[in-house]
């Protein structure tokens, strides 16, 4: 099986397709899969080689306890692992979520790997620090995983977007709880800010977000105004589940801001 390693945190990836390397990073609590069970995969494989992999944390790569192993440079890292393995020099980026805040983080480390950045449901903002803000709700649910199980989990995510999808909710059913609560006190609690990339951020980018994803949809269009090549897009009707589970308006938007990247290389 396809994995690579990043400071013994073993990466697992998959690649499909041909054409200019496309890497896609999902969100928390899920997996690579979901690129292809949402239809992704499919849409770009013909044009580009789609790269896949999971997030340490989640499906078949390594999933630490330590707080400390999600910080987002170890993150982009493990993006740059991949990378390697596969003899990739630069590559499109699509993140969703989590996998959007790791775009940042490419961003500012390694901006030289990166041709574009597609970047959905996510900002470069910082969590407060120290530790005085209640906890998030996916980090009170994780922690209460570790205690009650799987059931809890997925009621508790039921509870905080409505209806669920039976791949969604097997997704949960299947996470590390102490692994999942780790990442989640290290995103709320020890984020740093990526706010200072913004104007340095001159690689063609196509932001996106559900403009039922409060506060998130406001806060895009604000922060979108301070990068010097980026396009925004506002999925009507969209909360921040629905703008990964159906990909069709803004597949149609990134094939086109990808065609038009490729024609001015």
């Amino acid at each position: 099986m396809p994995y690579t390693d990043n400071q013994d945190v073993k990466i697992y990836y998959e690649v499909e397709g041909q054409g200019p390397p496309l890497i896609f990073v999902h969100g928390a609590t899920g997996d690579l899969s979901v690129w292809r069970t949402c239809g992704y995969v499919d849409h770009f494989k013909h044009d580009y080689t789609v790269i896949l992999f999971d997030v340490r944390g989640h499906g078949q790569s390594d999933k630490p306890h330590d707080v400390a192993a999600y910080n987002y440079r170890f993150l982009a890292d493990d993006v740059i692992a991949v990378l390697d393995a596969l003899h990739v020099v630069r590559t499109h980026f699509w993140g969703y979520s989590l996998g959007g805040g790791v775009g940042f983080a490419l961003a500012k480390y390694y901006p030289q790997r990166i041709r574009s950045l597609i970047l959905g449901g996510a900002g470069p903002d910082s969590a407060a620090e120290p530790m005085t803000e209640p906890p998030s709700p996916f980090l009170e649910i994780m922690r209460t995983g570790v205690q009650e199980g799987p059931e809890a989990v997925v009621q508790g995510v039921r509870d905080l977007f409505g209806a669920i999808t039976p791949d969604y909710e097997a997704q949960l059913r299947s996470l590390d709880y102490q692994a999942q609560a780790a990442m989640f006190e290290y995103l709320q609690y020890h984020l740093h800010s990526f706010e200072d990339v913004l104007p340095t951020m001159v690689m063609p980018c196509l932001i996106y977000v559900g403009d039922g994803d409060d506060p998130d949809f406001t806060h895009t269009q604000d922060y979108v105004k301070q990068m010097p090549n980026a396009v925004f897009v506002g999925l009507p009707g969209y909360n921040h589940v629905e703008a990964i589970a159906k990909p069709g308006v803004i597949v149609t938007q990134a094939l086109d801001f990808l065609a038009k990247v490729e024609e001015a290389s």
